[in-house]
């Protein structure tokens, strides 16, 4: 059985969205087939309603506010791995992103010798990913204090401490990567990628404590983890292929993206190919059209 993992933030307009994503998974893929994570992102627990296995990001959970906006979804959605751990693989998916078609075969046969696919190198639309800017962030996470820029609104910069045990895994981790051929920085796009089982069996590698405070997206953590566990990540963005992604919008229009055989897309938020409700009523009309 594999997993379905969904970070859901706060806000009634998640919990719409989630629904929707929910809704779109379930018209494609048997309810009895996959094991539903939920990570929830809300300052207060939330009930979803749809027997799955729900978690509270852990700095939420222990009292802490985020020190920074990224880093609750590395807290959550590492953790969600964590409770992932004896599944067949993962397919991790912001409430953004929508299924189109059945995924389960096609994540599979993109796997086959991966860590980590979804969009890697290249996006659906062709356009090449670079990942400039992560480098030094990550090189950040091992320092024992990190100064950012003050937030909006304020004159004072923004002060992150770090336990000892904290860095050191940092550090070690990010060497084992690169002495395993990663490249820092180096990771799929986070709307909705696919994660292996053999990164969900390194329990000593899934811990979320070293990543937080540092501005990472939890996309960039991934990756780091599967350099360091030896795996290879991979585009598979292609026609046929399982995912059809983009950072911002949508990389076609719909029916572009239905006919080159994409079963997971993203963003349906700002995109150049409709609104977000009129994007979702479309796939919401198909939906209904696949299931008559």
């Amino acid at each position: 059985m594999f997993a379905v993992l969904v970070p859901v933030g706060p806000g009634s307009a998640e919990l719409a969205r989630f629904r929707d994503l929910l809704d779109s998974v379930l018209a494609y893929e048997p309810a009895g087939s996959f094991r539903l994570i939920v990570v929830d992102d809300g300052p207060r627990p939330r009930d979803f309603g749809t027997g799955a296995t729900v978690i509270r990001t852990p700095l939420w959970r222990e009292g802490r506010r985020p020190p920074d906006p990224l880093s609750a979804m590395v807290a959550g959605t590492v953790e969600g791995l964590r409770a992932a751990a004896g599944a067949e693989f993962v397919v991790k998916l912001d409430t953004d992103a929508l299924v189109i078609a059945p995924f389960a075969d096609a994540v599979r046969r993109a796997l086959d010798g991966h860590g980590v696919v979804g969009s890697y190198d290249v996006m659906s639309n062709g356009h090449v990913r670079t990942w400039d800017w992560w480098p030094p962030l990550l090189e950040r996470a091992a320092r024992p204090v990190q100064v950012f820029r003050p937030p909006k609104g304020s004159l004072v910069p923004r002060v992150a401490r770090k336990r000892r045990a904290d860095r050191r895994m940092a550090r070690r981790v990010l060497a084992e990567a690169v002495a395993r051929g990663y490249e820092p920085g180096a990771h799929c796009l986070g709307g909705a990628y696919a994660v292996s089982s053999a990164l969900l069996e390194r329990h000593d590698l899934l811990s979320w404590r070293p990543w937080v405070g540092a501005d990472l997206g939890e996309d960039v953590v991934v990756g780091v983890l599967a350099g360091a566990a030896g795996l290879r990540m991979a585009s598979a963005v292609g026609p046929g292929e399982p995912f059809g992604l983009q950072q911002v919008g949508l990389p076609d229009d719909p029916e572009t993206l239905v006919a080159r055989g994409h079963s997971i897309i993203h963003s349906v938020k700002a995109s150049d190919h409709g609104s977000e409700d009129e994007l979702r009523a479309w796939f919401r009309a198909r939906r209904l059209r696949v299931a008559s």
